[in-house]
């Protein structure tokens, strides 16, 4: 593979994986809006971003080293490629939404004409 190529395909994965993550954020945004724990959001918020940084650095390490490419692309991350942070945007993002979070609970609706919620 070319070096050329390989980089396209590394800038698509980068790519890839920002839309990733973006996801997982308005997924998060959704999940807090509808009333669910803040706590339970949280973990699978963070659970999501570590899954996804885990299949990013898997794809360009498999497109980088023949080891990985043979089937030790795992093991090769795990002992020589630690996961990069997150850009300055995605972290200033997750800051802003986790600041805004207290972890009460909702308060009710209001009843309905026919009292019920």
């Amino acid at each position: 593979m070319s070096d050329d190529s390989r980089d396209v395909d590394i800038e698509i994965i980068h790519t890839a994986y920002a839309e990733k993550v973006k996801e997982a954020f308005i997924v998060f945004a959704d999940n807090l809006n509808a009333g669910q724990p803040e706590k339970a959001c949280r973990e699978r918020f963070v659970r999501a971003l570590d899954l996804v940084k885990k299949a990013r650095d898997l794809a360009i390490v498999s497109l980088s080293d023949p080891q990985a490419q043979a089937g030790g692309a795992e093991t090769y991350v795990s002992q020589n490629a630690p996961a990069e942070a997150l850009s300055a945007e995605d972290q200033a993002i997750i800051d802003h939404v986790l600041a805004g979070t207290t972890g009460s609970p909702r308060p009710a609706p209001p009843p309905t004409r026919f009292g019920r919620s």
